[in-house]
């Protein structure tokens, strides 16, 4: 700060200091609500997510069928990936499109995302994402396929 203008700073600090008004307190701002993830869908709402047509629909739907032929199991999206012959990259962007789906479409706030999603990560590593269902989100997934 230049020297002409510390006698200026000081009168200004010290006009405010004789002012002196509390000051509000900060205004609390609520938590976001954050959708359980992989919540337990009714059935007709995996229907309706069902016969969405968008190469994302397309990709989530396998991605559901896989992981409900192994219900409660957790496999990383690598895994996921090399089952399903798609590459990492497209399995990554697809289920990222899917939040963005159920939240305009669906009731993220009631049901969050149709899979369980859970990341570990330890120290020096990369994070691990993985995606599974429960056997009752399976049960209900297959009720869906079973009846197109």
């Amino acid at each position: 700060m230049p020297a002409e203008y510390v006698e200026h700073i000081a009168r200004l600090i010290k006009d405010l200091d004789r002012r002196a008004r509390p000051l509000a307190p900060p205004t609390r701002r609520g938590r976001p609500v954050v959708a359980p993830h992989g919540g337990e869908w009714p059935v007709d709402e995996l229907r309706r997510f069902a016969q969405g047509r968008s190469r994302t629909h397309e990709t989530v739907v396998a991605v559901l069928d896989l992981l409900s032929d192994r219900p409660g199991e957790r496999l990383p999206v690598s895994e996921i990936a090399a089952e399903l012959g798609s590459p990492v990259g497209k399995l990554i962007g697809a289920l990222g499109g899917l939040t963005r789906i159920v939240k305009a479409y669906h009731d993220y706030q009631q049901w969050g995302l149709p899979v369980h999603r859970t990341c570990q990560s330890a120290p020096g590593r990369a994070t691990v994402v993985y995606y599974g269902v429960s056997a009752e989100q399976a049960r209900r997934w297959r009720l869906v396929r079973d009846g197109e």
